[in-house]
């Protein structure tokens, strides 16, 4: 690696041990070279976390999104960036400012703070500013716009076939608003064809995009980076390798490879080929070199927020974010609660620093209540539901919680939930993941949201049904007809 000398290093989920280990590690790869190189991480909240304690964990941005709180947005950024910076680490790949505007796209989600361009653009610049204040470098992504297809760019090449004016005036407006205020340092370019902007290259290779778009029209300076070139989207073609020169000759200052160091040396060898052979200009290597090495001396020693900050904050916000649609998300006095839970996978490759599945079942009687849970699969067999029927009317006199993840993706769940309610009509729904299946039992008495499955959203959840909180939340999303 010291050989290697690479302009900055991105951390995951399996580098990642005791927070003395990982300060040590952060330490010798910082010692590299002069300046330090850039220590980078997914760290966005929600479900994408490569580190736990000692840094704190965020709620959502769909659910930041809902409480319609910009200031306390900026503020988790300063507290995340703090937390981060005292690790060492330099930069953040975070916030996300996609919009959500694809039911079915999964890897986006509730990564995104809502549908709404406006809304996103503003709590997208007011996260970034909070990290930048907390002492790393923010990074926007998915440049130009990730949240119109529902194809995986992990998986896939995915395309956008909406009209010019409708993508500048719906998925580039939160970059373009966040880029003109100076919201971050670096911006991430998509695996993604915008087809009318560059119909044969998706944006991470694109001239028109990275150059035309980004720098010569929106005025960026700062860095630009590449979604990691090992994904699917550019591995399958042109290949990693003939992807981080197409991206390089773009305009990528960055060229994220992951997870091979083979690869990454193969690509720097191919660079100073192309750049020997003059196919790809001495002059772009140098602009390229140069940023990086520009931010790489802004953070070459961490400079930590020293302000005050609540260490509460994130569970407020999570708990401000609930949204209740029908109903009122109260339990019962003196009544166990039995919680039926449909889980499975719902991360995506996400990497997240959950050791196992946690419960709102757990979060309740963390609060003192009688709480058991009866686990389903998200696509569960006809005779799982069965059983599980059967057992219901036995339990007696109780209130009934049933959590969903992603039912308007899972036909076998929602028939399950149908039945369930026809049993014990006053069941109350609460949508984890993705707020799309509220809108699918319009018979549900009480219908809740909660942007996740992580422990905050369980935690928030779990004060609202008990009484220690109010659900505040509005709706970041729109949902389709029931």
């Amino acid at each position: 690696m010291r050989a290697f000398a690479p302009g900055a290093i991105v951390l995951f989920g399996r580098n990642v041990g005791a927070p003395d280990a990982l300060r040590a590690l952060i330490a010798e790869l910082r010692a590299i070279e002069e300046p330090a190189p850039l220590i980078a991480v997914d760290q966005e909240g929600g479900r994408v976390a490569r580190i736990g304690a000692p840094v704190a964990q965020l709620p959502s941005a769909m659910a930041v999104g809902a409480t319609r709180d910009v200031d306390a947005c900026e503020r988790l950024g300063t507290l995340l960036g703090r937390d981060l910076a005292q690790l060492g680490i330099s930069a953040d790949f975070a916030p996300v400012a996609d919009c959500a505007l694809d039911a079915d796209n999964t890897v986006i989600g509730t990564r995104a703070y809502g549908s709404d361009p406006l809304l996103v653009g503003r709590f997208a610049g007011a996260f970034a500013r909070g990290l930048e204040a907390g002492g790393v470098a923010a990074t926007l992504k998915h440049f130009p716009g990730h949240g119109a297809t529902a194809v995986d760019s992990h998986y896939g090449l995915p395309r956008v076939t909406v009209d010019e004016a409708t993508f500048r005036s719906r998925d580039l407006l939160p970059f373009a608003a966040a880029i003109s205020g100076d919201a971050a340092q670096i911006v991430m370019a998509a695996h993604v064809v915008v087809e009318a902007l560059d119909a044969q290259w998706p944006a991470s290779l694109s001239p028109r995009i990275l150059t035309g778009l980004l720098r010569d029209e929106l005025g960026y300076s700062g860095v630009t980076c590449t979604d990691c070139l090992q994904m699917d989207a550019i591995a399958h073609a042109p290949g990693t390798v003939a992807g981080a020169l197409a991206a390089l000759t773009a305009g990528a200052d960055l060229l994220l490879i992951s997870h091979s160091l083979e690869l990454a040396r193969a690509a720097a060898a191919a660079i100073a080929a192309a750049v020997d052979a003059g196919t790809i200009p001495h002059e772009r290597l140098l602009e390229a070199a140069g940023r990086v090495r520009a931010l790489r001396e802004r953070y070459a020693v961490p400079r930590p927020y020293g302000g005050a900050l609540d260490a509460t904050l994130p569970l407020d916000v999570a708990r401000g974010a609930v949204t209740v649609l029908r109903g009122v998300l109260r339990l019962r006095d003196e009544h166990a609660v039995t919680v039926i839970s449909f889980e499975g996978a719902t991360a995506d490759g996400a990497d997240d620093v959950r050791a196992e599945r946690l419960s709102l079942s757990a979060a309740l009687r963390a609060r003192r209540w009688k709480s058991e849970i009866m686990r389903v699969a998200l696509d569960p067999d006809a005779d799982d539901v069965d059983l599980l029927l059967g057992h219901l009317p036995s339990l007696g006199d109780r209130n009934f919680v049933v959590v969903t993840r992603r039912a308007h993706r899972h036909p076998a769940q929602r028939a399950a939930v149908e039945r369930i309610l026809a049993l014990i009509p006053a069941a109350a729904i609460v949508s984890a993941a993705e707020p799309y299946d509220a809108a699918l039992w319009p018979q549900a008495s009480t219908v809740a949201c909660i942007y996740g499955d992580d422990p905050l959203a369980f935690e928030a959840c779990a004060d609202v049904l008990s009484g220690r909180a109010n659900a505040a939340g509005t709706l970041p999303v729109t949902l389709g007809a029931p």
